[in-house]
């Protein structure tokens, strides 16, 4: 359910829709090398890239509805709807992607979203599923399982 900025104990620190969220991803990714394609097929994932042999799954969120009017936002327990929505997503590609293959769930830097992620962490990094936390300025920050560094170093992802 959307929620008035305005209640939140914390309020945001800036809006972002699932829509800015895929755009700024696909420009960075686009920037790092990367060959990117927006999924157009509902309820998959939302980007599909690949650079070298790799090939990047990537399901995005926003804070906020494109169609919410402005100075509302989604709850916390919208946000917790959404990790689930992306996990389940990025497990259902799994099983039916090629090899070698990253899988990336994509939200806003939000103090309250990172911390319902940091909650799953453990459990995600199981999963092999990375985490990009997207600012309004653009900025990518990275967020993946130590297991991985080695190939993410390859590729040009950077934990900032």
């Amino acid at each position: 359910m959307p929620i008035s900025l305005d209640r939140l104990k914390v309020p945001d620190e800036f809006v972002l829709t699932q829509e800015e969220v895929i755009t700024a991803v696909s420009e960075y990714l686009t920037a790092q090398g990367w060959t990117v394609q927006v999924e157009t097929q509902a309820g998959g994932h939302d980007l599909a890239a690949s650079k070298e042999e790799w090939k990047a799954y990537i399901k995005c969120k926003g804070s906020r509805g494109k169609r919410q009017q402005e100075g509302m936002v989604y709850d916390n327990n919208q946000l917790r709807g959404n990790t689930g929505d992306q996990i389940e997503k990025l497990i259902r590609v799994q099983g039916e992607a090629e090899s070698p293959s990253l899988f990336i769930m994509a939200n806003p830097g939000l103090d309250r979203m990172k911390w319902i992620v940091s909650k799953l962490e453990g459990g995600l990094d199981k999963l092999d599923i990375i985490r990009i936390w997207v600012y309004p300025d653009r900025t990518i920050k990275w967020d993946f399982p130590a297991h991985l560094l080695y190939i993410s170093r390859s590729l040009g992802i950077e934990k900032n």
